[in-house]
């Protein structure tokens, strides 16, 4: 029989050190995945299906590929059913993180669909109720023991509710407080536009809502995580306690490489018309 492979993202922020999250989903495919697990500079991929559609059989497969490494796989999405949660799962990723996620009820039923029922739960093992199929790909196609695989996924798969408005903000603590609920993720792109202030993300009002949620996850003794924009901006929100760090993704490093390249061209003469210019010439 086979056995299940630990979350080495989830032990590293369980142990309070830095995962360095990569977002992908305007340019999600396998080649970009094998990229960029090979860089060796991130810990985890987060494949964003809130804001893209990258349908599950295509989740399943750029897991698979980020699999061969020693990173951690985390689905984006707006948990609002169960068949959602349940079927991202299946595809072996290494944790949800649920969008817009505004109360302690809401995580609740996440966590319920989420996780499976154990009559023989270990020290601290949250349950659920989610519904039984041990031949998809986290449990590694009926080849683990079903205890084992339980265990596993109910232990194993991380759960972050994403807090992304004010009334999230104020619910915080009780989100945090929901057992099973491994960690929560401050959006201040989101939090910037909810509080009128659109892509400020620095915002004092967008700084004071952090605050909270640090504070909020520290109360529950849960970690946490947010997007940072640049050294400075990482730098603080590590001080205030983030470990789970996202500096953008794969439209950032398209932009930054065009940019790059462009500058090859820097010493040339301009064409005539300019940049603009349409015309070809001998």
């Amino acid at each position: 029989m086979s056995s299940l492979p630990p979350n080495p993202a989830l032990a590293r922020l369980r142990a309070n050190e830095l995962v360095k999250l990569y977002v992908t989903g305007n340019f999600a495919s396998p080649r970009h995945v094998d990229f960029i697990c090979r860089s060796g500079g991130f810990d985890a991929l987060w494949f964003d299906l809130e804001h893209f559609d990258l349908p599950t059989q295509e989740v399943a497969v750029l897991n698979l590929v980020a699999r061969a490494f020693p990173v951690t796989t985390i689905a984006r999405f707006k948990a609002a059913d169960y068949q959602g949660v349940m079927r991202i799962l299946e595809t072996g990723v290494g944790g949800i993180m649920a969008a817009m996620v505004n109360s302690a009820a809401e995580a609740r039923q996440i966590v319920q669909w989420a996780k499976f029922n154990n009559p023989a739960p270990g020290p601290g093992e949250v349950t659920g109720t989610r519904g039984w199929n041990g031949g998809n790909i986290d449990a590694a196609y009926a080849t683990v023991p079903a205890l084992d695989y339980i265990r596993h996924q109910n232990t194993q798969t991380m759960i972050i509710c994403q807090i992304e408005t004010q009334a999230a903000v104020e619910a915080a603590a009780e989100i945090a407080a929901v057992p099973g609920v491994d960690g929560l993720f401050f959006g201040p792109g989101d939090f910037s536009v909810a509080s009128g202030v659109p892509g400020q993300i620095d915002h004092p009002d967008v700084r004071q809502a952090m605050g909270r949620v640090a504070a909020a996850a520290r109360s529950a003794g849960k970690w946490w995580g947010t997007v940072a924009v640049g050294p400075d901006m990482c730098a603080r929100v590590y001080a205030l306690g983030a470990r789970l760090i996202s500096p953008g993704g794969d439209v950032k490093v398209m932009q930054a490489g065009v940019r790059e390249l462009v500058k090859t061209f820097g010493g040339l003469p301009a064409a005539d018309g300019g940049p603009s210019s349409s015309g070809v010439r001998a």
